[in-house]
């Protein structure tokens, strides 16, 4: 059969055959070298002519079904036939005969040493499937590729350049990581039930990817194991009773003996006193470390309590605390130890294992509850039973208290949602850019304060200011914006709606402050409610939240760059490369204008007018500007230094909308499947505490398709992560550069 594939490249370069998607013409004389070809198959000696066109034939229309996993065999996998003619018809003008846009170009690409015949890295075959499926090329004004073209283009890449084989992908590599400060809390409260304040006690996370339960930044140094020491001694001393409860009082003082020791008081016999300490420390140990505790480790814990209360006038519940203290310190609790699912004798290690179902169940309750697996979990982890009953026990977890935390954590990283909070706003100035009265009063101020007149006159100005315009950007105003986004987000959830509507939706969850801030009919109570928004509101769906409005906005202006940047970055996956070094301000464009005020859109425009700086900013100008009707604290507005707003544009792929509301209905029609596969990714890296990388294109594609073809509800999308492989398996060898 390989010679047969070589056969039917050999006269596709010839051109003596013409392949389109429902018959192959044949040229009446066939190459001598293609006729080589397959007599070398063994079947030409023996086969007639029409025979071997039926064969040919036949191995042509087997290119549409058989697996590019087989890839030395597929024609596909041939670059010149395949994709260069693809590129030579729709890249060449950028990236060919002589043009680098970018630095690529395609026709002098070289072979790397070890993928020979697959010119380029992975690494850029990733970057040109995600352009051209976000419409970034070909450019704009030339021809698109057609459906054929673009699935060609789309499996040579994914399944050739990169090298992903679909009957057994590699699941990438997870690193070993420790508990995040929130994992942390969260799991010592369901062990000991003490209230541990980790915001307090220990220090920041770093991100990685958008997410603090990143495994590559979540190190360990030795000032945080110190840390983590002292921690678990405050933990045990206040949640562990030293003895045990003498009367009725002390039995109904957090129950905590119950908690811990499964007796009224211990034996006396030391052989007894010794099995009774195994029993707790080792049930103990095996919820601390979230899987059965090996033998080895229980004696050792053994040791260290009978070391304590054997000694005089030290009690037997001392030596078990100071046990739980080493369990709390040991890495095994730290960190997330993953294993893979043990193999039967005579099996064929693979290098993909499936992960086993105490480290499944691990994966479940840090992705869902941020904290520990329950009871449930793990007995049936033990009896090898979870992965049979994953469905009803996600849908189980969804139901619990515990899942309140998912949109809370998720959310408020991936749309910045718990920044809004801290994000430094200043309401005297924002308001001054709608109001020519307070535009005059606060260039006063700013003169004040040059001249450092004296205090008492300039708060009289501020009075002032704040007379024309309350400031009402409170900090419980900022809390209801974050609840509404994060309630926006467990609707959709709770209910399994599409997606989509957090990009565009006719509802919102507001309070009568929110309310009243964003001109909504009022509402009663500082309670948050769901609102139907009133007909052709420019409300609804994460855009128009305050929350982004907010983090997006600079302290006393809007900032287009920054709003359109959080799109393509965190709705549709195309974020612009980094700014260049030493970038002067966008305020900068105002020079040389005798003195004029310029508008937003008009310093855009002047900043655009730079070679250096167009490329990246007609990206993200045009969604920044649609936005330009709210002002830097999530207010409406019609003016901005008093010239109407225009919030009309024109986007890179070629749309046009004249405002917000038009904007939406652009993005969740033609570009929704580019949000279905960013929310994706960014779901899959909370998932699995890594960024996902070009080894992970087909898993994202899966679970894409299941969303578009269910309409976008949630629950594909997480069945979808749960029960893919990156989330079920784990690699066992290595990847070159350590992808």
């Amino acid at each position: 059969m390989p010679f047969l594939w070589r056969a039917v490249d050999e006269l596709r370069r010839c051109r003596e055959i013409a392949v389109c998607r429902r018959f192959v013409e044949c040229r009446p004389f066939a190459s001598r070298r293609a006729f080589q070809l397959v007599e070398r198959t063994g079947y030409h000696c023996s086969i007639r002519l029409p025979h071997f066109w039926f064969l040919l034939i036949l191995a042509i229309n087997l290119t549409a079904t058989l697996p590019c996993s087989a890839a030395d065999e597929h024609p596909l996998s041939n670059f010149e036939i395949a994709i260069r003619p693809i590129l030579a018809k729709y890249c060449y003008d950028c990236h060919g005969n002589g043009e680098k846009s970018g630095h690529v170009a395609f026709d002098e690409l070289q072979s790397a040493a070890s993928k020979p015949g697959v010119p380029g890295s992975p690494e850029l075959w990733s970057k040109v499937l995600s352009n051209v499926r976000a419409g970034l090329m070909p450019a704009e004004g030339s021809p698109k590729l057609n459906p054929d073209e673009l699935k060609t283009l789309e499996r040579w890449i994914k399944f050739v350049a990169l090298g992903i084989d679909p009957d057994n992908p590699d699941p990438g590599r997870v690193t070993i990581r420790r508990l995040n400060r929130n994992e942390y809390r969260r799991s010592i409260r369901e062990l000991t039930d003490f209230p541990f304040k980790s915001d307090d006690e220990l220090p920041p996370d770093d991100t990685g990817y958008g997410f603090d339960n990143n495994g590559d930044v979540l190190s360990i140094s030795p000032l945080l194991m110190e840390k983590y020491m002292q921690a678990a001694e405050q933990i045990v001393a206040a949640s562990v009773p030293s003895k045990p409860p003498v009367n009725a009082d002390d039995r109904q003082a957090w129950k905590s003996y119950r908690r811990f020791f499964t007796k009224d008081e211990p034996p006396e016999s030391a052989d007894e006193r010794r099995h009774y300490s195994r029993e707790i420390l080792e049930r103990f140990a095996g919820r601390a470390f979230r899987r059965p505790v090996d033998d080895a480790t229980v004696v050792r814990l053994q040791d260290l309590a009978e070391s304590i209360y054997s000694q005089p006038g030290k009690r037997f519940e001392e030596g078990v605390a100071l046990a739980m203290v080493a369990v709390l310190a040991s890495p095994q609790f730290l960190f997330r130890v993953e294993q893979p699912e043990p193999q039967a004798d005579g099996d064929k290690p693979t290098a993909f294992p499936l992960i086993d179902e105490y480290s499944l169940a691990s994966r479940l309750s840090y992705f869902l509850w941020s904290t520990m697996p329950d009871d449930e979990l793990l007995r049936l982890a033990e009896r090898r039973e979870l992965r049979m009953k994953l469905r009803e026990q996600v849908l189980r977890m969804m139901k619990d208290e515990r899942f309140g935390v998912f949109s809370r954590y998720f959310v408020g990283q991936w749309l910045q949602a718990r920044d809004v909070e801290g994000t430094a706003i200043d309401h005297r100035a924002i308001a001054a850019r709608e109001d020519e009265a307070a535009r005059a009063l606060l260039r006063k101020l700013h003169d004040f304060q040059r001249r450092n007149v004296d205090f008492k006159e300039r708060q009289l100005v501020r009075n002032q200011l704040d007379r024309l315009n309350p400031p009402e950007f409170t900090r419980e105003l900022r809390e209801a914006m974050r609840l509404e986004t994060e309630m926006a987000f467990s609707y959709v959830v709770d209910n399994d709606r599409s997606v989509l509507e957090l990009i565009d939706a006719d509802y919102t969850f507001v309070n009568d402050a929110l309310a009243k801030h964003y001109g909504l009919p009022p509402v009663e109570g500082r309670a948050m409610r769901r609102v139907d928004l009133p007909a052709n509101s420019p409300r609804g769906g994460v855009l128009t939240q305050g929350t982004m409005l907010v983090v997006t906005s600079n302290p006393t202006r809007t900032s287009p760059v920054k709003r359109g940047l959080f799109i393509l970055d965190n709705l549709l996956g195309a974020p612009p490369p980094p700014p260049p070094a030493n970038l002067p301000p966008l305020e900068a464009s105002q020079d040389g204008h005798g003195g004029k005020e310029l508008s937003m859109r008009e310093l855009l425009a002047v900043h655009r007018s730079k070679p250096l700086c167009n490329s990246c900013h007609s990206r993200m100008d045009p969604l920044g500007m649609g936005l330009e009707n709210f002002n830097a604290m999530g207010r409406w507005r019609d003016n901005d230094l008093d010239e109407p707003v225009d919030a009309a544009g024109e986007l890179i792929t070629g749309e046009h909308f004249s405002d917000i509301r038009e904007l939406k209905k652009i993005l969740v029609t033609g570009h929704r499947l580019e949000f279905y596969r960013t929310l994706t990714e960014k779901l899959l890296t909370f998932a699995l505490g890594r960024g996902v990388t070009y080894l992970d294109t087909d898993t994202v594609d899966t679970i894409v398709e299941k969303l578009e073809q269910s309409g976008g509800r949630f629950s594909e999308l997480l069945f979808g992560i749960i029960e893919s492989v990156p989330f079920q398996k784990s690699r066992t060898v290595g990847k070159p550069n350590g992808r």
